[in-house]
């Protein structure tokens, strides 16, 4: 009884351990290991909270328009100059919806973003589309709205 208790207590730490070396620790995805639409949103504003530039303009189509929360329209150069003025320090997105038009990703989502400025977060609506060019993806439009509560 005894050896059989010491046994299995030594398969169950041998386990344990395999468990570690056999599983890698998954890795976050990158823009050249995915193709999904979501993962690449999720990238895009990661790149914008870590103020990297060159990526977010990279994800951008060339003729790429953005709305924003107030409503203006703004080409790409312009949103990135309007998001260097002040980037979110937190964007958190969820309930993601993905709708395929053709060659393009229609993504719509709900987003809390916490500007650096500001310590409240702002809830609001998003669409964003991102177009199939070659093997990869582009971001061609996003539009964001504020989210308000319904008045009784």
């Amino acid at each position: 009884m005894k050896r059989t208790a010491v046994m299995l207590i030594a398969v169950g730490l041998l386990g344990s351990l395999m468990g570690c070396t056999v599983y890698p620790e998954k890795k976050p995805p990158t823009v050249a290991s995915t193709t999904s639409a979501e993962q690449l949103e999720r990238i895009y504003w990661d790149s914008v909270k870590k103020g990297n530039w060159q990526q977010v303009i990279a994800l951008q189509g060339p003729s790429v328009l953005f709305t924003n929360r107030a409503g203006n329209h703004l080409s790409g150069p312009d949103w990135v100059d309007f998001l260097k003025q002040d980037p979110p320090s937190e964007y958190m997105i969820g309930a993601v919806e993905i709708r395929p038009q053709g060659a393009d990703m229609v993504l719509s989502y709900f987003a809390s973003v916490t500007d650096k400025k500001s310590t409240a977060p702002v809830e609001i609506a998003v669409v964003s589309v991102w177009q199939h060019v070659g093997a990869s993806l582009i971001m061609v439009a996003h539009s964001e709205t504020p989210r308000v509560s319904a008045t009784k």
